[in-house]
């Protein structure tokens, strides 16, 4: 009965609810949790699809900023690092390359025609630029040395080429034949300047040189290397000098002083004096001949000389004594003849103090033995002396009128 009361006492609560009710309350309790969560994904996926469309946005934005700025920067860059760097044309061949060579930078360019005409870089003591032709000759190099810089030029075909150096001996230019020889070089050294030609067989042909303080030296040599001729300056004035072919002296062009004049001077086979003409201011002229004989102490044997009174002389000489001479004076004509050792013997001339000539004798010691001439009233006269020359004797024929 109580256990029917309870029951009854459940049912007729009004807080009782049946199992129905239950069910129902608590299906729409289910359906209201479920509404709540649907909703709240709902929003959650409006959210995050806001948010990841925000995300995107920023992310757009970004990336065009981000383009804009490497356009802009590309455009203008600071700095471009690489280590290879092509220039094709428009057959996409390269015409130009930077590079690494193997001692630092190099550049090369190539031409139309496909061939590597410039090589720009660098070698162990600077650097290098090599220069080909079209048809890949090598022509042109210039480049640094040890010592200073160098430039060469080659011809197309090899047949010659150049070299400009500037080193420590001093600037020179050579020029080469084919085969490598040099045949015409320029060198500076210090003050002095000097250029020299050369035959292909190596031998200088001509040489010419400067020396400050010294002048300036010119040399001409036969094919064979001998000396021909040279012409150089000296402390007194010039000289010009010819050699024989075999190159012993032949000829010499010379001025002494500037007071004295100039000297030209032949020479014989065996290179001694053999001609000798001599300007003298002071004195004049003179012109020496030598004999055959040999030795540095050679005495001419002839002497023409010019005197400063307008007169002339001729000397026959022996062993360096005049023994013969024939000359000009204010009365005339004077012939001399003299001994071995040079004493007058014979002087014969125009008189000086009469109208006619005179024929003077002397002895070895030079005293006046025999005269032969015209006395002052025009009538020949043979004076006689004794040794001394104190007494004399004399034959003397009068002159009468016709």
């Amino acid at each position: 009965m109580n256990h029917m009361n309870d029951m009854n006492n459940t049912t007729n609560s009004s807080d009782a609810t049946t199992p129905h009710d239950a069910l129902t309350l608590r299906m729409q309790r289910l359906e209201g949790q479920l509404a709540h969560l649907h909703t709240t994904q709902t929003r959650a996926r409006t959210y995050k699809f806001v948010a990841t469309l925000s995300t995107l946005g920023l992310v757009a934005v970004a990336t065009v900023a981000a383009t804009q700025a490497a356009t802009q920067s590309a455009r203008t860059p600071d700095v471009i690092r690489a280590r290879r760097f092509e220039v094709v044309d428009q057959n996409d061949k390269v015409v130009l390359l930077a590079g690494i060579g193997s001692s630092g930078g190099q550049l090369d360019i190539w031409g139309n025609s496909g061939t590597n005409v410039v090589r720009l870089g660098s070698n162990n003591d600077g650097g290098d630029l090599a220069v080909w032709d079209s048809a890949g000759h090598g022509i042109a190099g210039v480049y640094a040395t040890a010592q200073g810089g160098r430039v060469e030029v080659v011809m197309p075909d090899a047949s010659g080429s150049a070299v400009l150096r500037a080193e420590g001996g001093g600037p020179a230019l050579a020029i080469a034949d084919g085969e490598g020889r040099p045949r015409i070089a320029a060198t500076l050294a210090g003050t002095a300047a000097g250029l020299s030609v050369r035959s292909a067989a190596g031998q200088e042909l001509v040489a010419l040189g400067a020396v400050e303080g010294d002048g300036g030296i010119m040399r001409v040599s036969q094919i064979d290397g001998t000396v021909a001729a040279q012409v150089m300056a000296l402390p007194t004035g010039g000289s010009i000098g010819c050699a024989s072919r075999g190159g012993s002296r032949a000829a010499l062009l010379e001025s002494t002083t500037a007071e004295s004049g100039g000297t030209l001077t032949l020479f014989a086979p065996d290179g001694s004096e053999a001609i000798q003409a001599h300007a003298r201011t002071e004195v004049g002229a003179r012109l020496a001949l030598f004999g055959a004989s040999a030795g540095a102490n050679k005495t001419p044997v002839v002497v023409i000389e010019a005197t400063p009174e307008n007169t002339a002389i001729i000397a026959f000489l022996q062993s360096g004594a005049r023994v013969a001479g024939l000359g000009s004076s204010a009365t005339g004509g004077l012939l001399n003849l003299a001994n071995t050792e040079g004493k007058a013997v014979i002087i014969a001339g125009a008189a000086s103090d009469a109208d006619g000539g005179a024929i003077s004798m002397r002895s070895g010691s030079g005293s006046q033995l025999v005269r032969i001439g015209v006395d002052r009233i025009g009538a020949g006269e043979v004076a006689v002396f004794d040794g001394p020359g104190t007494r004399k004797r004399v034959l003397s024929a009068i002159a009468t009128a016709p």
